[in-house]
């Protein structure tokens, strides 16, 4: 999977996180991806997984309500350091695409690879639907969730 070495391909890949809470970090708790060709638009791969935080109190009844991802959901997935070789693979060098990625998804994913001493992967470019939408609806494009 993602085994292409085409790097002109389009990665839209989504992060679902725990609450943030006052004095406490934030655990990713799911990673999500889809490589796209950009001449056709069409879905060429996808992975997806659940991910245990190495902290578990950082899981809450807000993730809960927010994502649906409780601790039994990830209490026999595996932590991030665990997949970061896939996660560099799907997103180096590609260009990456979702909504709100560049305020939000792109520094956990760096922070992520920070916390187990390695590099981030480097997106080709990027595209970020929050700007394009926001002009279209307003405010509300900040939280697309219905």
């Amino acid at each position: 999977m993602f085994s292409s070495s085409d790097r002109s391909q389009i990665v839209v890949f989504d992060v679902e996180t725990t609450v943030p809470r006052p004095g406490q970090g934030v655990g990713i708790l799911e990673f999500g991806a889809i490589l796209v060709c950009p001449r056709t638009l069409v879905e060429l791969e996808s992975y997806s997984t659940l991910l245990q935080p190495l902290d578990l109190t950082l899981i809450s009844t807000l993730s809960d309500r927010r994502n649906g991802i409780n601790k039994d959901a990830i209490i026999s997935s595996p932590t991030f350091s665990q997949i970061a070789d896939k996660v560099y693979d799907i997103l180096q060098g590609r260009i990456w695409a979702g909504h709100n990625i560049l305020r939000f998804d792109c520094p956990l994913i760096r922070e992520a690879f920070a916390e187990i001493n390695r590099p981030p992967p480097e997106p080709k470019d990027t595209i970020d639907t929050l700007p394009l939408l926001t002009q279209r609806f307003g405010r509300r494009a900040g939280d697309m969730k219905v």
